[in-house]
């Protein structure tokens, strides 16, 4: 099978791998779609993330597929239904010569019956990643495109209920790619007031206005103490870092309101670069629960309140990733989702 492979020195390539091969509680999929996760696979490409290690590495972790195939053990899953995050070879573990990161982007993927493993053997280890591995139902009919998508909406979702995010707290999010966007969707859906979102690339900016921020900041031109102005000198009460630039994090503290916490989100080069601040009591360090918003985000994509095309801004063959990584290095494009089929 192909699967996109890279070194960790800026490069993307696709190449031949062996099919994932199967235990008994597990079940082999075909996938059909993975999407780009801007800041952790670029950091991965970049050989700048602080967990990945071992190269080369199989990319990719906001992955959907289709079960063709049950380990001879498997009994809470069936042939023919979708999941979200499909891997070639879970973390920690090797296939061929590649390491995993998270293996998303691969023609074949597995999943495993936790249920039914967890039944036979309570004492058995089980790959902390599987949790994340959760059935998309088929009378949503959703496309399997926007169905990538639910990884960041969970992941965003459940770090606004993690922080304790409430209605008519005010917010700073600082950037405005898809997780800024969608930290705006589900911010205004809670009933905070005002948004603000502080980017540089104006159609991004655009964009996020148009999901709901309350307030853009171009920080090319314009000096982010706009936030003190917007808030009638009070600051805001949440301040969420999705740049994975600690020095920008630490410059903008000032900004807070009396009581307000800053909650770092993004992928940074160096594990918890924010600890050694705690004590300050102006950090929240808490991330994300993604698998406890599943249900909502179904439930709000069911009742047409939530449109997942509106957080990708490309469809692109898998066979085009590296012209695809190039897109958002160029900030030509802010999230792609390739077709998986070649």
């Amino acid at each position: 099978m192909k699967a996109a492979i890279t070194e960790g020195k800026g490069d993307v390539k696709i190449k031949e791998v062996s099919i994932p091969e199967i235990n008994d509680y597990q079940c082999l999929c075909k996938t059909l779609a993975c999407a780009t996760c801007t800041g952790t696979d670029l950091k991965i490409i970049d050989g700048k993330m602080f967990w990945c290690k071992n190269y080369p590495v199989i990319l990719g972790h906001e992955s959907v597929g289709v079960v063709i195939k049950k380990g001879k053990k498997v009994r809470y899953i069936k042939e023919g239904e979708i999941f979200l995050r499909t891997t070639c070879v879970y973390p920690g573990e090797k296939i061929d010569l590649y390491w995993s990161a998270i293996g998303g982007f691969s023609e074949y993927g597995k999943i495993t019956d936790i249920k039914a493993m967890k039944e036979d053997n309570k004492e058995k280890e089980i790959n902390h990643y599987t949790v994340y591995q959760q059935k998309i139902p088929e009378e949503l009919n959703i496309s399997p495109f926007d169905a990538t998508i639910f990884i960041t909406l969970k992941e965003t979702a459940s770090f606004l209920l993690n922080i304790g995010c409430k209605f008519e707290n005010s917010l700073l999010i600082l950037g405005s790619g898809p997780v800024g966007m969608s930290l705006v969707y589900f911010s205004k859906l809670i009933g905070c007031f005002p948004v603000i979102v502080a980017g540089r690339n104006s159609k991004t900016l655009e964009h996020i206005k148009k999901i709901g921020a309350d307030f853009i900041i171009n920080t090319e031109n314009e000096k982010i103490e706009k936030v003190k102005e917007i808030t009638n000198g009070k600051g805001v009460d949440f301040i969420i870092d999705t740049t994975g630039n600690t020095e920008f994090v630490l410059s903008v503290i000032n900004l807070l309101s009396e009581n307000g916490k800053i909650a770092p989100y993004a992928s940074y080069s160096e594990p918890s670069p924010f600890k050694k601040y705690e004590k300050t009591g102006k950090f929240i360090l808490k991330g994300p629960s993604e698998p406890i918003t599943h249900n909502y985000i179904l439930k709000l994509t069911e009742m047409n309140i939530l449109k997942p095309s509106l957080f990708y801004s490309h469809i692109l063959p898998f066979e085009e990733i590296e012209y695809g990584f190039q897109l958002i290095r160029k900030k030509e494009a802010f999230k792609i989702v390739f077709k998986m089929e070649v």
